[in-house]
């Protein structure tokens, strides 16, 4: 099975330029939390295997690719919880066997097997692409690298249960942009860089210009490496980048989160963030939007909690401090009118509190907002 190198001396030059970015580019308390923890297991345990492992944090930015059940309990609340179920299921999770055991049970008491359930997502990704006039999800095929648990494959071609949420999230997208004309796309948030794989495959001349926190964003760029060695502008060199000379070559740069405010005559034509905005405070998200109001030149997409993420009891406790809401959007995205706002699509939760939001760009932007800069 193909694995990922670890590069820690990569790791810390992303955390040392972090430490020192202005305060508005760093992790925000959501975040700080799981950063704690994130750091100690990259440096014990690499990235070897790093997408079947289980109780990791990992999981908390899309990294891992589990199994169904083991998957929905390693996605349990970690904070403060004492309940006995959730640890003796936590326990349950880590002995070996213990999947195909729950599945047994689970398939002779329903009559529906793991291998079921796998095609009855795969369908339902299949058909909602058709349905938005997305690329078809036969022209995709997922890697194997960082060793995912849920890998299966139909038609000869290889899938996750999570690589079909992300193509879910493109095909939504398909609605109101056409892919096959855009020449660049830019996310804040690009977690472990599973959405560029996506998006990337089926559109392999899109730039891409990727903002991120470590070391979600060190995971995230060792990944897309070993999927598309020679597509990848290492953060080494684009953190000293000021001006994009050229277009639609297909590179994938990996930015830190203050270039955005920095980079000459920067523009993208995409935006995308996918539950990251909601996981900062307001003022943090609006200093994003200022930016992204200015630099998108034609469609901004959002998968948020527009209630607000959940509050933290005080400083240093899991949660947000003060909730990003959808005024907040609205009020940081003035350039753009709100043209959709429909249920977060998941194959295997269609109960999140979230939405998927698409933003066109207005035909004459307000007065207050032009430029390539705030």
């Amino acid at each position: 099975m193909n694995q990922i190198e670890d590069d820690f001396e990569l790791l810390d030059l992303m955390l040392n330029d972090t430490s020192t970015a202005p305060v508005e580019y760093q992790p925000t308390n959501y975040w700080a939390n799981y950063e704690k923890l994130l750091i100690p297991e990259l440096k014990k345990m690499g990235l070897k295997d790093f997408r079947r492992r289980k109780n990791s944090v990992l999981s908390s930015f899309g990294a891992t690719d589990l199994l169904p059940i083991t998957g929905y309990i390693n996605h349990l609340p970690i904070w403060g919880i004492k309940s006995k179920s959730w640890l003796l299921f936590k326990y349950l999770s880590k002995i070996k066997f213990i999947d195909s055991f729950f599945y047994r049970i689970s398939s002779e008491y329903t009559g529906i097997s793991i291998e079921d359930l796998n095609r009855l997502c795969y369908e339902f990704a299949r058909l909602y692409g058709i349905k938005t006039g997305a690329k078809p999800l036969e022209n995709l095929e997922v890697s194997d690298f960082g060793n995912p648990e849920s890998l299966f494959s139909i038609k000869n071609k290889k899938y996750t249960l999570s690589i079909l949420n992300y193509y879910i999230q493109y095909a939504y997208c398909c609605q109101f942009i056409d892919f096959n004309k855009i020449n660049s796309f830019a996310e804040i948030g690009s977690g472990s860089g599973k959405q560029i794989e996506v998006i990337k495959k089926l559109h392999p001349n899109i730039d891409f210009y990727l903002f991120d926190i470590p070391p979600q964003e060190y995971v995230c760029e060792q990944y897309l490496k070993a999927l598309f060695p020679d597509s990848v502008i290492s953060y080494r060199g684009a953190r000293k980048i000021s001006k994009i000379e050229n277009k639609n070559n297909g590179y994938i740069y990996i930015f830190p989160t203050w270039k955005i405010s920095d980079i000459k005559n920067f523009n993208y034509d995409l935006f995308w963030n996918s539950g990251s905005f909601q996981e900062m405070e307001p003022e943090i998200v609006l200093n994003y939007l200022n930016f992204v109001n200015n630099q998108t030149n034609k469609g901004i997409f959002l998968n948020e909690t527009m209630d607000g993420k959940e509050v933290a009891a005080k400083v240093g406790n899991h949660g947000v401090l003060n909730p990003t809401k959808m005024s907040h959007y609205t009020k940081g995205l003035k350039n753009f009118n709100l043209i959709d706002q429909s249920n977060t699509i998941l194959v295997t939760n269609m109960n999140k509190p979230s939405s998927f939001t698409f933003w066109e760009k207005n035909a004459q932007p307000s007065l207050s907002h032009t430029g390539s800069q705030p």
